[in-house]
C-alpha cells in the first residue's frame, strides 16, 4: 500500500487524492519525509475532521512498516549491486541504447556503484558512480549525435522537458484528466538517472560536436527545475497545456473550453474553484533559492566586429590614462629620508 490512492481509499478520502499528487506526494515514502506536513495539509485543503482521520492512519501506516523493517537485513554489497545492474539496464533500455550494450555493461559493474543522499521530490539527489561503472558506460555509450543534440537544445528552447528527457508524454485520458501517479517526470532519481547518463553522452572531452558543452548546460538546467517541486509544477502545468492545446487543434471537440490545470481541464464551478485556487497559491519555498530558467544557453554569440570594438575602446582608455613620474616620486622620497644622528 505504499501508493498515496491506495493508502487515501483505505480512509475513505481517494477524492483527495489528485490534489496529493499535484503537491508531488506519490506515495508514503514521500510522506515519511515530508518537512513540513501542516502546510501540506493545508495546501491539499483537508477539511479539519479529515485531516485528523489522515494523521492518524498515516501514523498508524508508517509504525507499521517500521515494526515490519526492524527484522530486515542490511544490505549486502551482491544486493547493491543488483540494484545498479537494474537501474542502469532500466535507464538504458527506456533511452534505447540496446540490450547488447546493457548486458555486457551488467556483466562488469561491481556492488556499491551508485550512491545517493536520502532525497525528497523536491529535492535534487546528490548523485556519484564510482570509477568502474563510470568506464564502463564511457567504453560502451555511443556519443551524443549531432541530431540528438540539436532535439535537446530545441527541446530546451521550448521549454519542452519531458522531450529533452524523452520522458513519456503527458498522461492525459479521454475525458481530460491527468493522472501523473506512476510517471516518470515525478521520480526524482529517474529524471537524475537520465541526466547523469544524457551528460556522459555530452561530455566535452569525449564530444567534439561544438554544441555539446551547451547541450550539457541544457540537461543540467533540466535537472535543477525538475528537480525542484516548485519548478516542477510549473513545467508539468505548461505541458498539460501545451497538450491539451494540440488536441484542440487537431479537432478534439471533448477538450474544448474548460480551465487547464496540473492535474487536467476542469469544467463549470471545478473551474472556477482551479483558477481561484492558482491565483491564490504561495509556495512554500522560502528560501528563495528556486532554479530558474537558463535562457542564455541560447543567447546567439557576440559577433568579432563586436569583440573587435570593445578590444579598440579598452586601449584607447589605456591610451588616455594620466601617466605617472615615478622617477620624481622617487626622488621625493628620498630627500625625505634621514640620517640617524649617530652617523
Amino acid at each position: 500500500m505504499s501508493n498515496i490512492a491506495d493508502f487515501l481509499t483505505t480512509i475513505h478520502l481517494q477524492t483527495y487524492a489528485p490534489r496529493f499528487i499535484e503537491q508531488g506526494i506519490d506515495s508514503l515514502e514521500d510522506l515519511r519525509y515530508e518537512r513540513d506536513l501542516d502546510g501540506l495539509v493545508e495546501d491539499v485543503g483537508l477539511a479539519d475532521a479529515d485531516a485528523k482521520t489522515f494523521r492518524s492512519a498515516l501514523k498508524a501506516a508508517l509504525s507499521g512498516e517500521n515494526r515490519r523493517g526492524e527484522g530486515a537485513k542490511e544490505p549486502t554489497k551482491d544486493d547493491l549491486a543488483a540494484a545498479v545492474k537494474a537501474s542502469l539496464a532500466t535507464s538504458r533500455a527506456r533511452q534505447g541504447l540496446g540490450e547488447e550494450a546493457s548486458a555486457a555493461l551488467r556483466d562488469r559493474v561491481t556492488g556499491g556503484a551508485l550512491r545517493q543522499s536520502g532525497a525528497r521530490h523536491d529535492e535534487g539527489p546528490q548523485l556519484s558512480i564510482d570509477e568502474t561503472v563510470l568506464g564502463d558506460v564511457n567504453a560502451r555509450m555511443g556519443l551524443a549525435t549531432g541530431e540528438e543534440i540539436e532535439k535537446i537544445l530545441s527541446a530546451h528552447a521550448r521549454q519542452d522537458f519531458l522531450e529533452l528527457l524523452n520522458l513519456r508524454d503527458v498522461p492525459i485520458d479521454s475525458l481530460g484528466k491527468v493522472e501523473w501517479s506512476g510517471h516518470e517526470a515525478m521520480r526524482t532519481n529517474e529524471v537524475a538517472m537520465r541526466c547523469k547518463l544524457l551528460s556522459l553522452r555530452l561530455d566535452s572531452s569525449r564530444n567534439m560536436h561544438p554544441k555539446a558543452p551547451l547541450a550539457a548546460r541544457a540537461v543540467q538546467n533540466a535537472l535543477d527545475l525538475m528537480s525542484n517541486k516548485e519548478t516542477r509544477r510549473e513545467i508539468l502545468t505548461e505541458a498539460v497545456r501545451r497538450k491539451v492545446d494540440e488536441l484542440r487543434a487537431s479537432g478534439n471537440s471533448q477538450f474544448q473550453g474548460g480551465y487547464v490545470t496540473l492535474t487536467g481541464i476542469h469544467y463549470g464551478s471545478g473551474a472556477t474553484a482551479s483558477r481561484t485556487q492558482e491565483e491564490n497559491y504561495v509556495s512554500k519555498d522560502v528560501s528563495n533559492d528556486m532554479p530558474t530558467y537558463d535562457a542564455s544557453i541560447h543567447e546567439a554569440p557576440k559577433d568579432d566586429d563586436d569583440n573587435d570594438a570593445t578590444a579598440h575602446r579598452a586601449r584607447d582608455e589605456i591610451k588616455k590614462a594620466p601617466k605617472v613620474d615615478v622617477s620624481s616620486i622617487r626622488a621625493k622620497l628620498a630627500s625625505k629620508a634621514k640620517k640617524p644622528r649617530f652617523m
